[in-house]
């Protein structure tokens, strides 16, 4: 199992309700294995920082929308599109290391990409 480094307090909410603490990247694949189904009631998947107040939503299908909102809204929300499932869990990777400047380095666009 990989340790995660300067362990954030995270939580992982699975496609289908249940969720759980994140205390390992070794965590994250399971989320984003449950994308590759088709339910469209229920559409991602999601890792939140429970520290920082923000979450990363990752959405099933081929556009790849990845979302970026803060519980205070100062971020976003915040979308991207073109995402594989290796680059998400590098997003949910980031946000489970706190690494926060990475990700707000990445090339957001406004809204929910709707």
């Amino acid at each position: 199992m990989a340790d995660v480094p300067h362990a954030r307090q995270c939580s992982i909410q699975h496609r289908w309700g249940s969720g759980e603490v994140a205390s390992s990247v070794d965590q994250l694949a399971n989320p984003l294995d449950e994308l590759a189904a088709d339910d469209p009631e229920h559409p991602e998947v999601w890792i939140s920082d429970n520290e920082a107040g923000y979450g990363v939503f990752a959405f099933a299908g081929s556009r790849g929308l990845v979302i970026w909102e803060d519980d205070e809204e100062v971020r976003g929300p915040l979308h991207m599109e073109g995402f594989s499932r290796a680059r998400i869990l590098d997003l949910f990777t980031m946000v489970l290391q706190g690494r926060t400047s990475e990700v707000d380095a990445l090339p957001w666009l406004s809204g929910y990409g709707s």
